[in-house]
């Protein structure tokens, strides 16, 4: 597990642009972890964070918008689903 900081500052990603991403289902929630060195907690994201991002930016650099690279993402392993029962896919839109 890797501390949103620690994130943010390697890939130059603001909190607002990961919390996008979250929304948009591209990564997954974060965890919270003990932080290291104080008191209290962080949150983390799995060690893949940087390839997925990395891969967003590619589709992104060739004319992909996070919408479209989302929509891709949808009912793939790709997708980040929210912990909990699978959706119907009966249900989905």
């Amino acid at each position: 597990m890797i501390p949103t900081k620690i994130v943010r500052e390697k890939t130059g990603l603001t909190q607002h642009q990961l919390w996008r991403l979250r929304k948009l289902r591209l990564i997954p929630k974060p965890t919270r972890i003990p932080a290291i060195g104080r008191r209290g907690s962080t949150y983390a994201l799995p060690d893949t964070i940087f390839t997925r991002i990395h891969l967003i930016r590619f589709l992104q650099g060739h004319g992909f918008t996070l919408i479209q690279v989302a929509q891709a993402a949808r009912g793939t392993p790709f997708e980040c689903l929210p912990p909990g029962p699978s959706p119907d896919p009966k249900l989905a839109p």
